[in-house]
């Protein structure tokens, strides 16, 4: 199973701490674990079919990776201030815009 995390709407003190532990957990119950990058502005901008991408919104989290990051506050992974609900579908990148719908005579809307 995997398991993914995300920070978004700001940096508070406990996040690093509660990413380690989650972490350290996951991967004992022989999950694994993979962080989004820059909350949800990582997650809009995620796209499975381009791996460079992907290694840019994503970093695979493990026990040594996050040994020492509940030492600094914050989030390690980065936050936005991107709010999902808020994205207009016209901002959205291509990949997440639902096909064109068609009317009944067959054309697109």
């Amino acid at each position: 199973m995997r398991i993914g995390i995300l920070t978004g709407g700001g940096d508070v003190p406990g996040l690093n701490p509660c990413i380690k532990t989650l972490v350290y957990s996951a991967i004992d119950e022989g999950m694994e674990v993979v962080g989004i990058r820059r909350g949800w502005a990582g997650l809009l901008e995620y796209n499975p079919d381009d791996p460079q991408v992907c290694e840019q919104c994503t970093i695979p989290l493990d026990k040594q990776n996050t040994r020492k990051i509940d030492r600094s506050g914050g989030t390690f992974l980065h936050t936005s201030r991107t709010n999902p609900s808020k994205v207009n579908l016209a901002e959205a990148p291509d990949f997440l815009r639902p096909p064109l719908a068609e009317d009944a005579e067959g054309d697109q809307r």
